[in-house]
């Protein structure tokens, strides 16, 4: 009788489990943390990141390259708690969006780079250079 039940119950956790697993529409996102973003917040982030993809290229290009700069593009842009650092000849950033993390670098000689992540292990989203 003890088989019956534990082989029902394990039966009934399955069921749960992957009744959980198809109801939640979500995308894996790259980076440490590897949070989930459901659809409507990885449609939502995807035009963040183009945003601020154009804030920061014209922010490079006028050569107002600063801490301060970058952080009013990436809230205008919609992010929030923007961190920044500056490492070499880069200006790195990471801001806390829905589901997850924006964060990336501009090169001081060129190249901006933006990406969508998980939250750091320290609960930031600022990365590492």
């Amino acid at each position: 009788m003890r088989r019956a039940s534990a082989v029902g119950s394990l039966a009934l956790l399955l069921t749960l489990v992957a009744g959980t697993a198809t109801a939640c529409a979500a995308v894996d996102v790259e980076g440490p943390g590897q949070e989930l973003m459901d659809q409507a917040q990885q449609v939502a982030n995807e035009a963040l990141v183009a945003a601020a993809q154009t804030g920061l290229e014209a922010l490079q290009a006028s050569g107002a390259l600063t801490e301060e700069t970058v952080r009013d593009a990436l809230e205008a842009a919609g992010a929030a708690d923007v961190e920044t650092r500056i490492a070499g000849d880069s200006l790195l950033f990471g801001a806390a969006v829905s589901g997850g993390c924006v964060y990336g670098s501009v090169d001081v000689s060129g190249g901006v780079t933006v990406d969508l992540g998980g939250v750091n292990t320290d609960g930031g989203c600022l990365r590492e250079p």
